[in-house]
């Protein structure tokens, strides 16, 4: 399909324009609280009762009454233990009649059975105890609907009281790969052939944000073929991604295929690489045409797919850990299209530098040596030795 410049959107334009013509259909499922990790919460999440449940000791130590320290420190070489304390460790229930504890550090129990404390101990009524609820109290809040279970969340609310957990099912995204040229993992390639990968980096990624992938096999050029794995893919899934033939050459249906059947249809972002992405609501779903080439598919799920993932549960996206580097060549892109640019970051006397892989690199030295990424607007050209903000790659800033 041809490039029309004019009509083409900004990335943001072009995530909004699907989105909000969008409205994700989502159902619930339970699932064990140690089988949650990485789900998202359907409704908010209680305590279902205080903890402690009564006070304990928050230290290793003996537990003795305040009131026999009233009068200043008592002789406590005759003490028996049961009687005048009682043994309280870490976490430990003791008898309601002692109500502080005293570090076991500050304590020489005798052969005797009675116990001295340090001359220049200075005693505290109720100190080294947790109270009653210091730890949770029952209906506080513990993880609010949309969170992300993290193991530390998962622990919490198995603390709560939760021995399971009611979580948004996962956002199915059927991926179509097209191509005469393409042969599955695991062929030898010979003359004119190229391994279909997208799909092994594509599942991983909709994998690590919580989707499902449904994954189609190769599909030729046909065009009939392609109409028919698409309408497949719509019946089964909630966002499709068809891989491939989203340009201008001779046998690239995709994106018409999709214009045919949508409410709604834009091609091309005014970004690079990736420009020739398909963008469509087919039967209320999104439905996306992306490049096929590595790098581009990767920056479409960067920005794109994993927006939608994220639009399907209500969330939005934690930024990466921006920092100030030093460009150590040249960056810039056409007067009309952003720049996407993948950048090897490194360390050098202490400053950061960054610059673009070098030109001629294989693909799997780019893939491997890439560590950071900057967006470069439109018309902007960035000089070497200038410092710019740029983002570290597979980091979240959390702050």
């Amino acid at each position: 399909m041809k490039f029309d410049i004019e009509n083409a959107l900004s990335r943001p334009e072009a995530l909004e324009a699907i989105i909000s013509r969008w409205t994700p259909q989502r159902e619930t499922e339970t699932v064990p609280i140690e089988r949650s990790l990485g789900r998202v919460l359907a409704q908010d999440c209680h305590a279902q009762h205080s903890l402690p449940v009564h006070r304990t000791s928050a230290v290793d130590g003996i537990a003795v009454r305040s009131s026999d320290f009233e009068e200043g420190a008592p002789n406590t070489a005759l003490w028996k233990r049961g009687e005048d304390f009682a043994q309280a460790d870490t976490g430990d229930d003791f008898p309601d009649e002692f109500d502080s504890v005293i570090a076991i550090e500050n304590v020489t129990l005798n052969e005797s059975g009675g116990l001295t404390l340090p001359a220049a101990y200075e005693f505290k009524k109720e100190s080294g105890i947790k109270r009653a609820g210091s730890f949770m109290q029952e209906g506080e809040l513990l993880s609010r609907a949309g969170d992300t279970l993290t193991p530390k969340l998962m622990a919490i609310l198995a603390a709560g009281g939760w021995s399971s957990v009611p979580v948004i099912c996962k956002p199915k995204i059927a991926y179509i790969p097209t191509g005469n040229e393409l042969v599955s993992v695991g062929t030898a390639p010979s003359r004119g052939q190229n391994i279909q990968t997208n799909s092994v980096m594509l599942r991983a990624c909709f994998e690590q944000l919580g989707a499902e992938m449904i994954e189609f096999g190769i599909v030729p050029d046909v065009r009939e073929q392609l109409g028919a794995a698409i309408d497949e893919a719509l019946s089964k899934a909630d966002i499709v991604i068809v891989n491939g033939g989203s340009s201008r050459g001779s046998e690239d249906y995709n994106s018409e295929l999709l214009k045919e059947r949508a409410t709604y249809f834009s091609h091309g972002i005014k970004a690079v690489p990736g420009r020739p992405i398909g963008l469509a609501i087919v039967n209320g779903k999104p439905a996306i045409n992306v490049p096929g080439p590595m790098i581009a598919a990767a920056l479409a799920q960067d920005w794109l797919i994993s927006g939608l993932i994220r639009a399907f549960y209500g969330q939005t996206a934690a930024p990466r850990v921006k920092r100030p580097a030093v460009l150590d060549a040249p960056l810039g892109g056409r007067p009309s299209f952003e720049h996407l640019a993948r950048l090897v970051a490194r360390e050098i006397d202490g400053v950061l530098h960054a610059a673009p892989a070098p030109n001629g690199c294989t693909l799997a030295q780019n893939i491997r040596e890439v560590n950071a990424f900057a967006a470069v607007p439109a018309g902007v050209k960035l000089e070497a030795g200038q410092t710019v903000e740029i983002e570290l790659l597979d980091t979240v800033d959390w702050a």
